[in-house]
C-alpha cells in the first residue's frame, strides 16, 4: 500500500457523473481511479471539464468584484450560449475574463465529493490551463485537444488533425495538457460567490494533549501545595485559639470562654482601658504584645503564668520579636525550648 501523501492532487470528473471514476494528476504522476481510491494528498482541486465551461472577455466597470460579479449576467446576456440561471460565473479581480460553467453539474459534483470526504480547496475551468499570448496555442491530451486562438477564442476538438487546416502558417504552441495540469497555476478560481468556501476549520486536541497534561500535573502539584499550607495554617489557628481560650481561663478563673478575644475587648471597655494592676495586668500584657508582634507568627504556645507571659515561635521569629518587643520598652528574655524553636518569658510588670 502506498502512503505517500501528495502535496497537491487535482482530479478531473467526467462530465457524466454517473460513474465515480476521475482522472487524477498530482506533480510528478497522473492516472485514473474512483473516488473512494484517489491518492492521499495534502490540498485537492476539482477541474471542470471543457465542454462544461466557456470563456468569456469582456470590459468590465472599475467597480468592486462583489458589484462586478452581480453584473455579469447582465453584460453577457446577448453572448451566453445557456441561460445565465443556469450557469455559474468567476472572474478575477483587475481582470477581465469571466469563466461561465453548469451550474447543476458543479452543484452534484462538489455533493458527490462531499459523500467522500473530499472538499476541494479551488475548482478551475480546464481551459484556465491554458496560457494567455498573441499566438494560437494546441494543448493536446489523449482524450481531447483544447485550443486558444490568438483573440482569446477558447475551443475543444475531437480531432487535432484538423487544427492543420485551420492554424496554417500562424505562429503556434504545442503543449501536453497533462503537464499544463501538473504544473499550471490557473488565474480564476470558480468557488465564489455561492460556492465561496466555507470556515472548514475544526480544532484538534491532539495537538494540545501533551501540555494539556503537563499543565494539569502542575496544577495539580500547586493545587496540593496550597491544600497543604493551608490545612498548616488552619492547624496553627486552631492551636493559637485553644491556647488564647487557656490563657484567657487562666487569667479569669470560673468565667466560661466563648470567643477570647471579644471578650478581652469587652473587659478592656468595662476597664476603661489599660491598666497596670491586678486582673488586668494579663489582659494588658497580652494584648500589648499582640499588637507588637502583629501577624504571622507560628505560635506553637502561649502560657500566662506568675505574671510572666510565655511565647514559644521557631528560632527565625523568636530574635526578631524579641527585637521588637524591647524596642517598645519591655523586658523580654530567651529560653531554649525544643530543637529548632525558642521561648520569649515577658514580665507583666515592665509593661509600661
Amino acid at each position: 500500500m502506498n502512503d505517500h501523501i501528495h502535496t497537491l492532487l487535482r482530479i478531473l470528473p467526467a462530465c457524466d457523473l454517473a460513474t465515480t471514476e476521475v482522472r487524477w494528476f498530482t506533480e510528478q504522476a497522473s492516472g485514473s481511479a474512483t473516488l473512494s481510491a484517489l491518492p492521499r494528498a495534502q490540498r485537492i482541486e476539482l477541474i471542470v471539464p471543457a465542454a462544461l465551461s466557456n470563456i468569456y472577455i469582456a470590459a468590465l466597470p472599475k467597480q468592486s468584484l462583489a458589484r462586478r460579479y452581480k453584473l455579469l449576467p447582465h453584460l453577457l446576456e446577448d453572448r451566453l450560449l445557456s441561460p445565465a440561471a443556469t450557469l455559474h460565473f468567476g472572474l478575477k479581480d483587475q481582470s477581465n475574463k469571466i469563466i461561465a460553467v453548469e451550474r447543476k453539474w458543479l452543484e452534484r459534483c462538489l455533493s458527490l465529493l462531499a459523500e467522500h470526504q473530499i472538499t476541494p480547496s479551488a475548482a478551475w475551468s480546464l481551459y484556465d490551463f491554458l496560457p494567455e499570448g498573441t499566438h494560437w496555442c494546441i494543448a493536446l491530451d489523449q482524450q481531447a485537444c483544447l485550443v486558444r486562438t490568438p483573440e482569446g477564442q477558447y475551443s475543444q476538438f475531437e480531432d487535432a488533425s484538423i487544427l492543420d487546416g485551420l492554424i496554417g502558417d500562424a505562429p503556434r504552441e504545442d503543449l501536453i495538457l497533462a503537464d499544463l495540469i501538473q504544473h499550471t497555476e490557473p488565474g480564476t478560481n470558480l468557488l465564489q460567490g455561492d460556492f465561496a468556501q466555507r470556515s472548514q476549520w475544526q480544532f484538534d486536541w491532539k495537538t494540545l494533549q501533551t501540555p494539556a497534561l503537563s499543565l494539569s500535573a502542575i496544577f495539580a502539584v500547586v493545587l496540593l501545595g496550597q491544600i497543604g499550607d493551608w490545612w498548616q495554617l488552619r492547624s496553627t489557628k486552631l492551636a493559637l485559639q485553644r491556647e488564647m481560650r487557656q490563657t484567657y481561663a487562666a487569667a479569669f478563673p470560673g468565667e466560661p470562654v466563648f470567643d477570647p478575644i471579644l471578650q478581652l475587648q469587652s473587659k478592656l471597655r468595662e476597664g476603661g482601658g489599660l491598666s497596670s494592676n491586678g486582673a488586668g495586668d494579663s489582659l494588658d500584657l497580652l494584648l500589648q504584645v499582640a499588637n507588637i508582634a502583629g501577624s504571622g507568627l507560628q505560635l506553637e504556645q502561649l502560657e500566662y503564668a506568675n505574671g510572666s507571659l510565655s511565647l514559644e515561635l521557631p528560632d527565625s521569629q523568636a530574635s526578631s520579636l524579641q527585637t521588637q518587643l524591647k524596642g517598645a520598652g519591655l523586658s523580654a528574655e530567651t529560653q531554649a525550648a525544643t530543637t529548632g524553636r525558642m521561648k520569649i518569658l515577658i514580665r507583666a510588670q515592665a509593661v509600661k
